[in-house]
């Protein structure tokens, strides 16, 4: 009976225990343990979506347990004084950012830090950009002719059939000169010249236009607006991507353990899902 009751509360605390570790968040690494082993933070925004999120984690949990790299893993909305001080005052070997916004906030940091390995990944189509390099820093983005090359094929089969444009951009994202040569300026608006709407809508009654295309992002407020205008509009703003993060992060191990290759390259097109608007 004695045996029975302490197998009993043996078993308990057993359990207690096991309850206690579940759900717990990837604990962070100590100062020790960094300097014992090579090393990696990642910086991610915190709303990342449910695959992604999945992916970063394998991919750590993965290089902690087969290859012996520790890490650590914050989550932040933007890239700031308090992380570059935390980067400088912490012995890692490599600093993984994740997220457009995230990496040009960063890119100054990498820039300047330069005892520490850096790998910008920009998850959606760079509207900037990437502005910065070193032999400490590696940038994965999609370039600044990626919307020329997805809808170069589009536009020239429209200007074949003799089809009209009205452009609408901002002044640091130019319309590729292919589609809208000098001598057609008069058909290119910029949404963030100062009261503009009112001569675009001149224009479009002037030039009377098969296609309104949106280049650049603009309001759903203007966008609505425009629809009274009762042309056709292809809004390329809206043209996205989805990295397939899981096998890229999975050939950053490459990068860490294998070659460094510093630069700014273009993703391959078989590390993207491309989405279109129809």
């Amino acid at each position: 009976m004695k045996m029975n009751k302490r197998l009993a509360m043996m078993m308990l605390f057993g359990l207690m225990v096991l309850i206690a570790g579940c759900g717990k968040n990837i604990p962070a690494i100590n100062q020790e343990l960094l300097q014992s082993k090579k090393s990696v933070l990642m910086i991610t925004k915190p709303d990342l979506n449910e695959q992604m999120g999945a992916a970063v984690q394998k991919t750590l949990l993965n290089w902690r347990d087969s290859h012996h790299i520790a890490f650590e893993w914050i989550h932040t909305d933007a890239f700031e004084a308090v992380q570059a001080d935390k980067i400088k005052a912490t012995p890692y070997d490599y600093v993984i950012v994740i997220g457009n916004e995230l990496t040009r906030q960063a890119a100054a940091s990498a820039v300047a830090i330069t005892d520490k390995r850096w790998i910008l990944l920009d998850d959606s189509v760079s509207q900037q950009p990437a502005a910065a390099s070193g032999d400490n820093l590696v940038w994965r983005t999609t370039g600044d002719g990626f919307m020329e090359k997805q809808w170069q094929e589009w536009v020239k089969q429209q200007q074949i059939i003799g089809k009209r444009f009205e452009w609408v951009t901002v002044s640091s994202r130019p319309i590729p000169s292919m589609w809208a040569p000098s001598e057609e300026a008069e058909t290119i608006s910029l949404s963030d010249a100062e009261g503009w709407y009112p001569q675009f809508q001149l224009q479009v009654r002037q030039h009377v236009p098969d296609w309104i295309v949106v280049y650049s992002p603009l309001d759903a407020s203007v966008l609505q607006r425009m629809k009274s205008l009762q042309v056709p509009i292809v809004n390329m703003s809206l043209t996205s991507i989805q990295v397939q993060w899981e096998p890229l992060l999975a050939s950053l191990f490459d990068l860490i353990e294998k070659q460094w290759t510093p630069g700014v390259t273009n993703y391959d097109t078989q590390e993207l899902t491309i989405n279109k608007p129809q």
